[in-house]
């Protein structure tokens, strides 16, 4: 049915039609008569095609559905949302979609009422003022105001004429005159269903909650990414968009946390730069992120979180600066450290207003999406992020030193599971006291080694060690023993940086405590560069001293690095090594390292070629404990000894184990893997690909002697007119 033109009081009479009234009680109501509204009637069924009353209320209904009014672009990715809400409706009638600004609740609530079932009824309050809301449903309902006649009276008893669904759009700044409506016009109509959209719940009893996230963003699948790519305009992408075009999509929206808005404003803005560029731009800010057109509270992220900005009193806006001004997630406990004493109600207000949202966890963790942390911190002074990071930083260190401290004899997973939400977070800790010259770097940073070696490294972590063990600032007042837990870290990316600790180490070493920590961080750096002998000379000092000192866990570690020391010229002794380092870890109580000692053994015997079948067997032995332990690293240690060995059944593919030695940190590893695909690649180029990659990650970490040796193998590989550099 095309949309006629009516007038307003055609519309109203024909509300009236559709609330099953008859001509004199139209006529009543609105203060005209009979024939008047025979007339109105008359030219109604003229313009609406419609023999008969009922007919005229069928075409009332389409009417209203007809007015609600979606965009022409695809909506992706709200399936289960969408499910979420009918089922909230459905069961107790009214339902309140709650999100951030941007997150796309109007447009849920927009698609809900499109494809439901009942008369659709859609209100916008978004500038209203508590005294307009009966007033604006009134006229969504084309009911005509009469002297003496109560307005919400009118509005409830119309809402019961039919199973209406009213939609309340944007009601956060009447909330209160909501709920009122909500509850006198559900006590006239039973079948009525509410929809309201709001960033924070109203609050009322009867009310049911339908939190909306963003869109997930998680890879170049992911619906944000769909719907970015739909939103840009033509010629801005490949059709259909290539792989890079995907990837550099995915990460746009990834930082843009998907949030619709934001998704939108990028889209526009790829009119005029590559997807490169624009992704390039917003890693350092969104302010990128504007558009001429269309006005309002849309039209940049700045205009829509100014909105809700502005409904906080000066403690919300107080505690969200203080929150914005960490790095990272937090849980309750944190963001009462960073605030002030009480602040967990006001915590709670901005969970209900969407300007924190839960990331999950036990305990429970939140963070600001990225979007609103970059215009909270518009509007915080430098003196107060300071006091945040600095609070963040020793909050830190209460809890992860003595972490540390029992992190050799603890490979619970709760202890997993605890590190795994530590470490990010020390390791931005970590760069912030590093570069205030903050007394807790060091602390933190040895704390981070620990639990770097203990349950599994990343990459960012490793190279925020990597930037402490150079700065002669921060480890001047180091003890041996931090010096070993950032040195062991190490061992993974940079071992220069490591021989730089051990020398430190042994120049401060004050007793014999001390003096174990430095041989054994020496041993470590000299048996890892393979000078074999001056290893075994420090090792067999460190030894001594472990003995002399009752250490099991230090015996053990000075006996696996003899293993490491011995593994090329004398495999057979640096495998007796790892068994018995094996068992004084067993008798420390360590056994993470015992399994560790257990992969050394695999390792060794796969690539000198001895007892292969044992080493399968330890191999298998590591992927099980692994696997029981949730450790990731140690998994992809055992997996590479299955695939050095041929296993068809191995835990992981050589292309999965590069990534996960690269996500790591692990460079060792990852140029083992990268040599072990380069021999089974059958394709010359792909080989000399694969070796030219392992030559560039052995130069940017110092390993010299890996480096010898891949040049050698491309010397073999590479034609005579392409000699490679040897510099």
């Amino acid at each position: 049915m095309s949309n006629p033109r009516l007038t307003p009081r055609e519309r109203a009479v024909l509300a009236a039609i559709e609330r099953r009234l008859n001509n004199p009680e139209i006529a009543s109501e609105m203060f005209i008569s009979v024939r008047t509204v025979e007339s109105h009637v008359a030219s109604l069924r003229r313009k609406l095609d419609a023999e008969t009353r009922a007919e005229l209320v069928t075409a009332s209904v389409g009417l209203r559905a007809a007015s609600v009014r979606v965009p022409d672009n695809t909506f992706v990715g709200r399936e289960a949302d969408l499910g979420r809400l009918a089922e909230a409706v459905d069961t107790r009638h009214w339902a309140t979609v709650t999100g951030p600004g941007g997150v796309g609740k109007t447009r849920l609530a927009l698609e809900f009422a499109r494809a439901s079932s009942g008369a659709p009824v859609v209100v916008e309050l978004e500038h209203a003022e508590p005294v307009d809301v009966v007033a604006r449903i009134s006229r969504a309902l084309d009911l005509e105001s009469a002297p003496g006649v109560d307005a919400l009276e009118a509005v409830a008893t119309s809402l019961g004429s039919r199973p209406y669904l009213l939609v309340l759009d944007n009601v956060d700044r009447v909330g209160a005159a909501v709920g009122e409506v909500v509850a006198r016009a559900t006590a006239h109509a039973p079948a009525l269903r509410v929809l309201t959209t709001s960033r924070t719940p109203i609050g009322d009893p009867a009310e049911a909650v339908v939190a909306l996230a963003p869109l997930p963003a998680d890879g170049a699948d992911s619906p944000a990414v769909a719907v970015f790519l739909e939103r840009l305009g033509p010629g801005a992408v490949s059709s259909p968009p290539t792989a890079e075009e995907r990837a550099q999509a995915a990460r746009i929206c990834a930082r843009l946390d998907g949030l619709p808005l934001a998704l939108e404003l990028a889209a526009s803005v790829a009119r005029h730069l590559s997807l490169a560029e624009l992704a390039e731009r917003l890693e350092h800010d969104f302010a990128t992120l504007d558009r001429a057109a269309p006005g309002g509270r849309h039209r940049t992220l700045e205009t829509a979180f100014e909105w809700s900005w502005d409904l906080l009193d000066a403690d919300e806006q107080l505690v969200l600066r203080r929150l914005a001004a960490l790095p990272r997630t937090f849980d309750m406990d944190l963001a009462l450290a960073v605030t002030h004493p009480g602040a967990g109600g006001t915590v709670m207000r901005l969970l209900d207003q969407s300007l924190i949202v839960s990331t999950g966890g036990t305990p429970r963790r939140f963070r600001l999406l990225e979007v609103l942390r970059d215009f909270v911190r518009a509007r915080t002074d430098d003196d107060l992020t300071h006091d945040v990071l600095e609070r963040h930083a020793m909050f830190l260190e209460a809890i992860v030193v003595p972490f540390a401290r029992r992190a050799r004899l603890d490979d619970s997973l709760e202890a997993m599971h605890a590190s795994e939400i530590l470490c990010p977070e020390v390791n931005a800790a970590v760069r912030w006291a590093r570069a205030t010259r903050h007394p807790s770097a060091l602390p933190l940073a040895s704390s981070l080694g620990v639990g770097i070696d203990q349950y599994g490294s990343d990459v960012d972590s490793v190279r925020t060690l990597a930037a402490v063990a150079r700065d002669p600032d921060v480890i001047a007042d180091a003890t041996p023993q931090q010096l070993l837990s950032l040195g062991i870290a190490l061992t993974f990316l940079d071992l220069d940086a490591v021989a730089e600790l051990a020398e430190r180490a042994l120049a401060v070493a004050v007793d014999d405590r001390d003096r174990l920590a430095a041989l054994h961080l020496a041993g470590m750096a000299e048996a890892y560069l393979e000078h074999e002998q001056v290893a075994l000379e420090r090792l067999a000092e460190a030894e001594a001293l472990a003995e002399q000192l009752g250490d099991h866990w230090e015996l053990a570690a000075t006996r696996q690095m003899r293993g490491v020391a011995l593994r090329r010229t004398s495999p057979e002794r640096a495998m007796a090594d790892f068994a018995a380092a094996m068992h004084d870890y067993g008798r420390a109580g360590d056994a993470m390292h015992v399994n560790n000692a257990r992969y050394m053994i695999a390792l060794t015997a796969a690539e000198a070629g001895i007892d292969l079948d044992r080493a399968a067997e330890l191999a298998a032995e590591c992927v099980d404990y692994a696997r029981a332990s949730h450790n990731e690293h140690e998994l992809a240690h055992a997996a590479m000894v299955q695939q050095l060995i041929g296993r068809a059944d191995a835990a992981l593919e050589p292309d999965e184990l590069v990534h996960e030695f690269r996500r790591f940190g692990d460079a060792r590893c990852r140029i083992r893997m990268l040599l072990l695909q380069a021999e089974r690649s059958p394709a010359a180029p792909a080989r000399r690909t694969l070796l030219l990659e392992a030559l560039e990650l052995a130069r940017a970490v110092h390993d010299e002697l890996r480096e010898s040796e891949v040049l050698e193998l491309l010397a073999v590989a590479a034609p005579a007119s392409s000699p490679v550099r040897s510099g």
